[in-house]
């Protein structure tokens, strides 16, 4: 199972986007299309998934330059990232974001494996410690984890990244929430409200 490139896809968002300090607004649900997933996100977030057409995303990526590559990635397909949701309001040139990636994994899986085999994903990228538990979302057993971890896109910058990530049949759903250390407090509790509202429809 390609369980560091799970971490990986799922942090490709900490590579190109986040934001202002958030939670002034109210929240919307978006369905994660053919996922059978939702979410609640902040309301003034900029919302884009793997159904929109790529004139679409072109005009965004074109509007919003520095938010161009990971946009390109979304729309590849058969790319396992199948929604970003991101505070438009950058900083320090990064956007505060949530992502989902969704990816198969092999039948009968535990979620034991599955919780320490991401976890051992984690350890050659992470910067410092990985602190992870186990969590209740909506019923579900969910892994909990964050760390930080070192990017250099013309200079070195470390993000604070948090990930939700659920054993569902045989699907990994990892959720997302990343942003820069500095604005980790001011973004917790809408993280963790956005966590919080994660459901599954089968």
């Amino acid at each position: 199972m390609p369980w560091r490139l799970i971490a990986l896809l799922a942090l490709v968002s900490a590579f190109v986007l986040a934001g202002s300090a958030a939670g002034t607004g109210g929240f919307t649900r978006h369905a994660v299309h053919g996922q059978g997933v939702s979410l609640e996100v902040p309301s003034s977030w900029l919302v884009v998934d793997s159904t929109f057409p790529k004139e679409h995303v072109d005009r965004i990526s074109q509007r919003n330059p520095r938010f161009a590559p990971y946009l390109a990635q979304l729309s590849q397909p058969g790319s396992p990232v199948k929604f970003i949701a991101l505070d438009t309001a950058t900083q320090n040139g990064f956007a505060t974001n949530a992502n989902v990636v969704v990816v198969r994994v092999q039948a009968g899986t535990t979620f034991a494996l599955y919780r320490a085999s991401l976890v051992a994903g984690l350890r050659s990228i992470a910067t410092g410690p990985i602190r992870q538990q186990v969590v209740t979302i909506g019923g579900a057993h969910v892994v909990r984890v964050g760390y930080r971890i070192r990017i250099d896109l013309g200079r070195t910058r470390t993000v604070q990244t948090l990930q939700y990530a659920f054993l569902h049949g045989t699907k990994s759903v990892v959720v997302t929430y990343t942003t820069l250390p500095s604005l980790a407090a001011g973004y917790a509790a809408t993280f963790a409200r956005s966590a919080q509202s994660i459901r599954f429809s089968s």
